[in-house]
Order: structure tokens, then sequence, then C-alpha cells
């Protein structure tokens, strides 16, 4: 028998068995890869940087001259590897982020959606017999697909690479990941009229999204470091004195309750944040907006409640920090009785 006839009747009949055993494999490489992530924001660039060699190779590999050579085995071949290729990496990245925006990420708030879409788009990506089909079929799903990757990966870049906050890097990154992925979601056929149509109203509804509803989306890379409640403070210094936590008497807080917020970035990162106090749920207080430049040392913001301004009485107290276009990224909570 031929050698070449039978390998493709082996892989006619195991063929969903690889595909399954892949996936398996696909999911046990992307568990590593959140591994490998924590707190390694100096492979970012790299990242980022293979994203952006992945899509030139793929968008050689998808041009109309190899596709229209059905009889060219060799230029199906590499069209085959490079569109493997670039969902792999796709795949990885998508993993790769999660734990960035799991730091920056409240719950519960709005901004769990994003972080909870980039798992489901990864555990998918994993499932290569329903992936491929869905990215084959449907250029919507593969322009959500390619768009929110390339978003989650500059939304994360911008501001440690630029020093510009993240309500600049949210919808700069998002004007770019769509660009560079319409092209990408269609690459694999000649585009008809439709399908440009539900890519673009696709486009149109991410990008609007990312500008009229930042809140959504984690204002990465800033995150709350650390939250200190005490019973006052050096206003030079910001040292606390009489630390409480947990469950606290009101009696020993005669002037007030202090909190300190430590916020932390692996660069400086500028943004404007605010600090709201809630009891047993309803907004007592909210504090000015402060201009920081968040860093890898961290930036301390500090807040307090006064009885002359606001009583204290027995209640949960919970505290937000949020970015002044309400993107919360810390809280914290304590018990007066």
């Amino acid at each position: 028998m031929d050698p070449r006839a039978w390998a493709a009747d082996f892989w006619q009949r195991h063929r969903r068995t690889f595909w399954i055993l892949h996936s398996l494999w696909a999911l046990m490489t992307g568990t590593v890869v959140l591994w490998l992530a924590h707190e390694r924001y100096g492979f970012v660039p790299w990242v980022v940087g293979f994203l952006g060699l992945t899509w030139l190779s793929t968008l050689f590999f998808s041009r109309r001259g190899l596709r229209d050579d059905e009889g060219d085995r060799p230029a199906r071949f590499r069209q085959e590897v490079a569109s493997y290729l670039t969902r792999i990496m796709y795949q990885e990245t998508l993993f790769f982020l999660l734990p960035f925006y799991s730091y920056s990420t409240v719950f519960p708030s709005w901004n769990v959606l994003f972080p909870l879409v980039l798992a489901i788009l990864a555990v998918l990506a994993c499932l290569d017999l329903v992936f491929d089909r869905w990215l084959r079929e449907s250029p919507v799903f593969g322009l959500v697909f390619f768009a929110s990757v390339s978003f989650g990966a500059l939304n994360l870049l911008l501001p440690m690479l630029l020093s510009i906050g993240p309500d600049i890097a949210t919808p700069a990154a998002a004007l770019i990941a769509i660009a560079s992925a319409v092209p990408i979601a269609v690459r694999g056929e000649i585009p008809s009229l439709r399908s440009w149509l539900l890519a673009g109203l696709a486009a149109i509804v991410l990008l609007d999204v990312a500008i009229r509803l930042p809140q959504l989306v984690p204002p990465v890379p800033l995150r709350l470091e650390q939250v200190t409640f005490a019973r006052d403070l050096d206003r030079t210094t910001l040292e606390t004195t009489g630390d409480v936590s947990g469950v606290a008497d009101i009696a020993t807080l005669p002037d007030g309750l202090v909190v300190v917020a430590t916020v932390f970035a692996p660069s400086n990162v500028p943004a404007t944040v605010a600090l709201d106090w809630y009891r047993d749920g309803t907004l007592i207080r909210s504090s000015r907006d402060v201009a920081i430049t968040a860093h890898a040392d961290g930036f301390r913001f500090w807040e307090a409640l006064r009885p002359a301004t606001v009583p204290l009485t027995p209640g949960r107290y919970r505290v937000i920090l949020r970015t002044t276009d309400d993107r919360v990224f810390g809280t914290a909570g304590i018990e007066l009785r």
C-alpha cells in the first residue's frame, strides 16, 4: 500500500481523536502559561511583539495568490501551518493575559466581564474541532476573537511602554486592535459584502464599548497592593497609628477612621483616582479626585471619615478605589461595632 495513501487513510480514521487529545494538551499548556505569567511584566512587550510577527506572517500566507492555487500542496501546507500557529499564539496570549487582568479586577464589579470574556475565549480556543469551524464560518466571531486578544495585550502594554493613563490607553488599544483584526478575521476567503458588513458592525460595537463603557475593562496595570485602616496618620509621612482590621470598636476611634491605600504599577503610569466610602452598601462619602503616578515602589492614597462630617455608626464599611471614569481596581472592608 502506498505510504501516502495509508497516512491519509489513518488520518481520516483518527482525525477526531487527534484533535481531542490536542485540545487537552492545549488546556494543559495554557495552565502552564498561567503559572509562568505570574508577576512577569517584563514578558508583556515580547508577547505583543510575537503577536505582531504572527499577524504579518498570517497575512502573508493568506494572500489570494496562495489561496487560489488549489493544486499547490506546499502552498496549502504553508497556509495551514500559518493558520495553526496563529491560533496557538493567540490562544496562549489569552492565558498569559488572564493573571494581569485578575490583579486589577474587583468582584463584584462590572470589570469582571472582560477577564471572563478572555477566559471563555481561551478555553474555546483549545476546543479545536468547534473553534476552527467557528473561525471559518463566522467573520464576526473571528473579529471578536482576534480583536479581544490584541486589545487585551495592547491595553496592558501601552500604559507601561508610553507612560499614559488607562483612560487614553484603552480607546487607543481598541482602535489598533480592531484595525488589525479585520483583515485577519476575513483572511480565509474572498470576503463577501455581507462578511464586511457584519465585521464592520462588530468593530463598531467593540469600539463603542471601549470608549463609552470603560468601566467594563480593568484599568491595567494599576492594582491595589495594600489597604490599612487606622485611628490616625501622620500627613507628612503617611505612617498610620492604631491600625485596626476585621472588627473594631467605635469607642476606640474618637477621631474617626483613616484608610491608606497603596497603588502598584510595574512602571510609571499616570491616573486620576478617587475613593468611595460605603456603609452597609450605601455610599456615604466620595473623596476628591487625585492625580497620581503609580510605580513599582507604590503610591499611597489616604482618606478619612471624621465624626464632624460623617458620624461613625455601627455597620460594615467598605472602601472602593476607582479611576475617575469609574473603573474599579481595589476594595477593602472593616466592621465597626
